[in-house]
């Protein structure tokens, strides 16, 4: 006998069809309306967050999001300064109301510097939160940007792809060790990975045929089935799952995508919403979850719509196998 969907479940579906309406602020007022999300804030009190690319947009939602709950938030950007600033402004930002007062203490923030693209960088920076705290429960990682112009990092690699996979993949393997039993480890990726396949050898673009926008989706679709494979391999001791924020307002889609930011415009998402799915699952949302998930809006969702973008468990294998050989230098 067919399930027949629940009134919120089939709105949902039809939301996810339409993508407009899904990737929207429409989307996302709709479904926390519909989908009986908890008010009560999980308290998350002791646990220690890394947030990378935290200084502005999504990524600074992310680490507000998680203060507000009682993380003890690491922030970071490229430049030391600008993390140790926000850090600043986030630790002494007036608390947001909350309809049970007193029911979690906020955390602290602590800036530092972490270029993702860097092995040096990352390898200074795992040297230096080992100084905040012996112990991680969150990593959500959020560094990256859609660049317009081909560029390289200091080993000559496609920097789009390095700052928004082979980085975080070299970070999350040294940050190992220090990761408490069941810590939650997220990526942000984007729903424009669905216009792109998994193609190791095509992963990266040369500078004849860069576009930024492709990268950047290429990118996005190797966190994914990067996540897809590790995470029933990882669980239960490290809960992996990658997501997606929707269309969102921010700084990064200005510079990146100036034309679509315009068009869109108020149907845009703001950096909080777009931060919400990632702020409840690094906090343990989705514990009731398999591993290796890709999420929007509190539910987990398939990773391929357009014909011919589906993976095969061999690719996900090379694309490890090719992970590995790309950090190999900076273990």
């Amino acid at each position: 006998m067919i399930p027949i969907p629940s009134p919120s479940g089939l709105a949902d579906v039809l939301l996810e069809c339409s993508i407009v309406g899904s990737f929207t602020r429409i989307g996302y007022d709709a479904r926390s309306r519909m989908a009986d999300w908890p008010h009560e804030p999980m308290n998350l009190t002791g646990q220690t967050a890394v947030v990378t690319g935290s200084s502005s947009g999504i990524g600074r939602a992310t680490a507000a999001g998680l203060l507000e709950l009682g993380a003890d938030v690491i922030v970071t950007s490229r430049s030391a300064d600008r993390a140790q600033t926000t850090a600043a402004e986030l630790a002494s930002a007036d608390p947001s109301p909350s309809p049970n007062p007193g029911a979690v203490r906020r955390g602290t923030a602590t800036g530092l510097s972490l270029d993702t693209s860097s092995f040096s960088s990352i390898k200074t920076f795992v040297a230096a939160l080992g100084k905040c705290s012996a112990t991680i429960e969150m990593i959500a990682h959020n560094a990256g940007a859609l660049l317009p112009t081909y560029q390289t990092d200091d080993r000559g690699r496609e920097l789009t792809l390095s700052s928004h996979l082979v980085g975080p993949y070299l970070l999350t393997k040294l940050l190992t060790p220090r990761l408490t039993s069941g810590a939650r480890v997220i990526f942000m990726s984007s729903g424009g990975m669905y216009t792109q396949r998994l193609d190791v050898q095509r992963l990266e673009m040369s500078e004849q045929s860069y576009k930024g926008a492709v990268a950047y989706a290429r990118a996005k679709r190797g966190q994914v089935e990067m996540v897809t494979y590790l995470g029933p391999q990882l669980a239960p001791d490290i809960v992996l799952h990658s997501m997606h924020p929707g269309w969102v307002d921010t700084p990064g889609v200005d510079a990146g995508l100036p034309g679509f930011g315009k068009v869109m415009g108020p149907l845009l998402r703001n950096a909080e919403q777009g931060a919400d799915t990632m702020v409840w699952l690094a906090a343990g949302g989705a514990s009731h979850a398999k591993p290796g998930r890709f999420w929007l809006d509190r539910e987990a969702r398939r990773t391929s719509y357009v014909p011919g973008t589906g993976t095969t468990r061999r690719e996900r294998e090379r694309l490890l196998h090719w992970l590995d050989e790309q950090i190999a230098p900076g273990l």
